[in-house]
């Protein structure tokens, strides 16, 4: 398996999304920017202002954007929490900040589902020391622009973070603070698979053949489940991976040596694993 790394000295880089041509683009949660890797550089894509989580190429050509906000490390203060929708040529605008009459506090990743909606992990925020009274971590799909939606689950203490769909539309979930991964079934949420206490998942990314490639923050790399749940491999990168997305049979990594928000100095960084795998095509949608 050959390993590269592609880009050092970023911030806190997330939600990669590969644009099909030539560039692939990443949040950095302690800029909030959206960088653009292409030809071994990186380069500006759009500023979106506070902490961008996750990116997701929708069918109109735009990338959804998961907008964190004030999250510590940002600095950014006036940053609200929401999704937002950035063009190819950079410009972004604000889409909504509530869903069923919730307001989100910290929308994670989205991903259109076979329904035609978007999905969205909203991580809460349980972590933050800063709120007197923490929202948990809730499931939430939506319909159009303006946000119209519903709140699907409400997940206390599990802080949910990556999301994906299978090749049979199934939709899946990261718990960071639960070390697990979920899965929807009949409107229930049930453990597709229990990781250890060292691992800490985040973003994922299916395979054509059903594996599931997870980012763990704690232990140093990826971790591959099989299409059960089983823990297959790990994929050691040395530091502590937070996100995927494939291009191919090619892995990009976004991950960082401190697996802190807050940390000031510039740890993160970009990888390109060559696997022995084919990612699934993901599903197309747009608000």
């Amino acid at each position: 398996m050959q390993i590269s790394q592609l880009a050092s000295g970023l911030g806190f880089p997330e939600g990669p999304t590969v644009l099909g041509d030539g560039r692939t683009v990443l949040c950095d949660g302690n800029t909030g920017e959206l960088l653009a890797y292409a030809g071994g550089a990186i380069s500006l894509f759009a500023r979106t202002g506070g902490s961008p989580w996750g990116t997701y190429l929708g069918t109109d050509g735009k990338l959804y954007v998961n907008q964190g906000g004030d999250v510590p490390g940002s600095g950014d203060f006036s940053a609200v929490p929401g999704i937002q929708r950035v063009s190819l040529d950079g410009s972004v605008e604000f889409l909504f900040s509530e869903v069923g009459g919730y307001t989100l506090a910290g929308p994670n990743q989205s991903a259109f589902g076979p329904d035609g909606r978007l999905w969205i992990t909203d991580s809460g925020t349980e972590l933050d020391d800063r709120v007197e009274v923490p929202s948990p971590g809730r499931l939430f799909v939506v319909s159009d622009a303006s946000g119209a939606g519903e709140m699907l689950l409400e997940r206390p203490g599990s802080y949910p973070n990556g999301i994906a769909f299978d090749g049979d539309g199934r939709f899946y979930w990261s718990e960071s603070k639960a070390h697990r991964v979920c899965r929807l079934e009949n409107g229930e949420a049930v453990t597709f698979c229990q990781l250890p206490d060292s691992h800490v998942p985040d973003g994922m990314a299916f395979a054509a053949d059903g594996r599931l490639f997870v980012a763990n923050t704690t232990f140093g790399g990826v971790t591959v489940l099989s299409p059960d749940g089983d823990v297959l491999t790990e994929i050691d990168l040395g530091e502590h991976a937070t996100n995927v997305v494939f291009d191919g049979s090619a892995l990009y990594v976004t991950a960082t040596r401190t697996p802190d928000i807050e940390a000031s100095e510039r740890t993160g960084s970009f990888w390109r694993v060559e696997t022995d795998a084919v990612g699934l095509e993901l599903i197309g949608g747009q608000l």
